[in-house]
């Protein structure tokens, strides 16, 4: 089990959302945007620091971490995030999404619970038989790896490596949907 204290938290919301034409993560969603709702699960732990990763020009609550070159990928949004990690001497760096309005805090406190206190612990959440994904938590050994990161995959073939030893947490199947078109933001409106 790690401590909410030694983590950096790093929502990466910088995407150019082609796929759904246009700011997806300022469309209304419970009561409030997209994004939102994805940072609010993060509000009730005591990180050591938390950033946003955002195209220049959006405001979001708390750190803002500018990706100035948001074509080169969500890669190049993990990177930022990895170094500021660093910068901020944390011991492990949590990824989240900023168009996931589902996650609840219960599940990343799961995930927080699960990952082993090493530097070089992996841990995500992934739905029963899919892919680990972000969420995830990297130590701090994983820094300077998904700091030269780049294109659209992201920590994706760290995750995947089973020579990684990444620990598996069960998320429900509702809380992994993320939106990438606007029928994706219809359906999760609707359920």
């Amino acid at each position: 089990m790690i401590e909410a204290r030694r983590v950096f938290a790093a929502t990466l919301a910088a995407g150019l959302a082609r796929r759904f034409g246009g700011d997806k993560l300022s469309q209304q969603f419970g009561g409030g945007s997209v994004l939102g709702a994805a940072l609010a699960p993060l509000d009730g732990f005591d990180w050591l620091e938390r950033g946003v990763v955002v195209q220049a020009g959006r405001d979001v609550p708390g750190m803002r971490i500018v990706n100035p070159a948001p074509e080169r990928g969500m890669g190049h949004s993990l990177a930022l995030a990895a170094r500021a990690a660093e910068e901020a001497r944390a011991d492990f760096l949590l990824v989240t999404l900023g168009d996931m309005p589902r996650l609840r805090a219960a599940s990343l406190g799961r995930l927080l619970q699960a990952c082993p206190d090493r530097d070089d612990a992996l841990a995500a959440l992934v739905v029963r038989g899919g892919p680990p994904g972000p969420p995830a938590v990297f130590g701090k050994s994983w820094f300077r790896q998904l700091g030269l990161e780049g294109g659209d995959t992201g920590a994706r073939d760290v995750l995947r490596d089973p020579a990684n030893s990444p620990v598996l947490v069960d998320l429900p199947a509702d809380e992994a949907a993320d939106i990438d078109t606007p029928a994706d933001l219809r359906r999760l409106r609707n359920d």
